[in-house]
């Protein structure tokens, strides 16, 4: 439905000769345990920023694409903190991703602590991969991984 809802506004801004340069996300992240619902940017658009936005990595997968999503924000105190309360997160717990028309729900299965040396370990398909820095250690990411359950059309 988002997708539609942007199409038929820029057909609407154009009859009006509105500029309609202004980019739109093309997803949005739904974590309702912690109250998150946040917007997503395209891999390649300057707004695919972390000191803006949650991001999706530039080698990261689109939702439906049968591979690892992966999503990631800043935690900590301040407006960007997007993830701060992710460690709240427990097995069981839904997360929903909003892209092309379609709701996907993720499961968590996993939570774990893993070195922040640039990489990240990712070991399942059609699955989403959550990262920030671990809860008072910079020097280490807190990682959420999921399974896909369901996608909602």
């Amino acid at each position: 439905m988002l997708e539609s809802v942007r199409r038929i506004l820029l057909i609407v801004l154009s009859c009006f000769n509105i500029n309609t340069s202004v980019e739109m996300p093309i997803m949005y992240i739904d974590i309702p345990k912690i109250g998150v619902y946040e917007e997503i940017y395209d891999k390649t658009s300057v707004n695919n920023d972390i000191d803006k936005h949650v991001i999706i990595m530039k080698e990261s997968s689109y939702p439906g694409e049968g591979s690892n999503v992966i999503i990631g924000a800043h935690s900590g105190s301040g407006p960007l903190a997007y993830f701060k309360d992710l460690d709240k997160l427990e097995i069981g717990d839904q997360i929903i991703i909003d892209y092309q028309d379609n709701k996907y729900v993720y499961v968590v299965n996993n939570i774990h602590k893993d070195d922040k040396n640039g990489r990240i370990k990712i070991k399942e398909n059609d699955s989403l991969t959550l990262f920030t820095c671990y809860p008072g250690d910079k020097n280490n990411y807190l990682i959420i991984s999921t399974s896909l359950q369901v996608k909602f059309v």
